[in-house]
């Protein structure tokens, strides 16, 4: 007896939190028809996403996810009219990006089952037809989001975006499915907000489902091999490298370096130096390819003399700091060495100081002066400029130099 009487008491328990559940149901659905605001609605309905009476029930979600789409239709209402600030606009953003996620988590639960025992559905039109409804929404939502600086949810609400033309449940209430070029415009601004979350794993993922989609510009290479980079893929690096190379290396000789640091590192020596041969060929008066062949040349694996290709580098252009930079390490290495090399009888040793070590330190000096006045972030030419002042006795440029490493 008491077995029973404890029984029928855990089954009033079960049926009274039951009722507690449906009951936060009909105030979270009394809320949402008057009008409240989206997060109000949350809140109340919020404990029935736990209770295991209520977690699956297709009303749990179908609440908040209306009360969000309904609170966006009246702050967009007011944008339109000028009415809404920074502030309101995120409100409404987040409104709509929290009707979303709600809705479709409710359309896979809204199962009835009659007396027949067949299955219908009952609120599976109205959410298909409002989601698709406010299918254009989602993009200028992104971008409120953006300047909020809540890329996370800008990310989000631009994959809603990319996703649902691909949901056959949608493709009728979409009415008109953007082109594949619009798709990869928002990929690419999610990659962009992906790496504004530095989240390199998922910012480079976007570019790539971009590029896939069409969207090639330089720009979109130029920001992926950074991200991939960031992100230590060098797979990624090397063949986004290559397509680029393909479209975009007359202008830019950088992608082909990625290419060639990649058949360093798997030893794949010849194929580095055929590579840089074969672009040259094509485009003699490209600098950058000389400085990538010297940089090449001075690998233990490769043989040949860096600095004629520093020296080409510069004849084709002057302003290549570089390439300045690099060609100034040839003339400072060779008078390093006179020095060194250099007799320790005064009298001998000054006339080698004077006719040998100090012409070519010399000539270091102009080049790394170049180098760092094209590129003031050089701090190894500033270094090596700062010794070479040194071993000249130049204490006012020694001192100058200092000041401009902070020494």
């Amino acid at each position: 007896m008491k077995k029973a009487i404890f029984l029928g008491a855990c089954l009033l328990l079960g049926a009274g939190a039951m009722i507690a559940q449906e009951a936060v149901l009909k105030e979270a659905e009394r809320a949402m028809k008057k009008g409240e605001d989206y997060s109000a609605v949350l809140q109340i309905v919020t404990p029935a996403m736990s209770d295991p009476n209520t977690a699956n029930d297709v009303l749990t979600y179908y609440i908040p996810g209306k009360a969000g789409y309904n609170q966006f239709d009246k702050l967009y209402a007011k944008d339109q009219l000028g009415q809404l600030d920074d502030a309101g606009r995120l409100t409404k953003a987040q409104a709509l990006l929290g009707g979303y996620n709600y809705l479709m988590k409710a359309l896979p639960l809204d199962t009835v089952v009659d007396a027949k025992g067949k299955v219908k559905t009952k609120y599976s039109k109205d959410i298909v037809n409002t989601i698709g409804g406010h299918y254009n929404d989602l993009y200028a939502t992104g971008i409120d989001f953006w300047n909020a600086k809540d890329y996370q949810g800008a990310y989000d609400i631009w994959q809603a975006y990319v996703s649902l033309p691909n949901n056959p449940t949608f493709v009728k209430a979409l009415n008109v499915t953007p082109p594949d070029s619009t798709l990869a415009e928002i990929m690419y601004n999610q990659a962009l907000a992906a790496w504004q979350m530095d989240n390199m794993p998922l910012a480079l993922d976007a570019f790539i489902n971009a590029k896939n989609h069409g969207y090639q510009k330089k720009n979109l290479y130029d920001y992926a091999i950074a991200v991939a980079s960031s992100a230590g893929n060098t797979d990624a690096v090397t063949m986004l490298a290559k397509e680029a190379q393909q479209l975009y290396g007359d202008e830019d000789p950088n992608y082909i370096g990625y290419i060639i640091n990649n058949c360093i590192s798997e030893k794949r020596y010849k194929d580095a130096v055929d590579m840089i041969d074969t672009a040259i060929a094509a485009n003699p008066d490209n600098a950058q390819y000389y400085v990538i062949k010297g940089i090449l040349f001075e690998t233990d694996e490769v043989d040949g003399d860096p600095e004629p290709q520093y020296a080409k580098a510069v004849e084709l252009d002057s302003h290549n700091a570089q390439a300045l930079y690099n060609l100034g390490r040839m003339y400072y290495n060779r008078a390093l060495t006179i020095y060194n090399d250099a007799p320790a009888e005064n009298e001998a040793f000054n006339k080698v100081f004077n006719e040998e070590f100090k012409p070519e330190m010399l000539k270091a000096v102009d080049l790394f002066g170049r180098a760092t006045a094209i590129d003031e972030n050089n701090t190894d030419a500033l270094k090596l400029l700062e010794q070479a002042y040194y071993m000249l006795n130049d204490d006012a440029n020694l001192k100058a130099t200092q000041a401009r490493l902070g020494n």
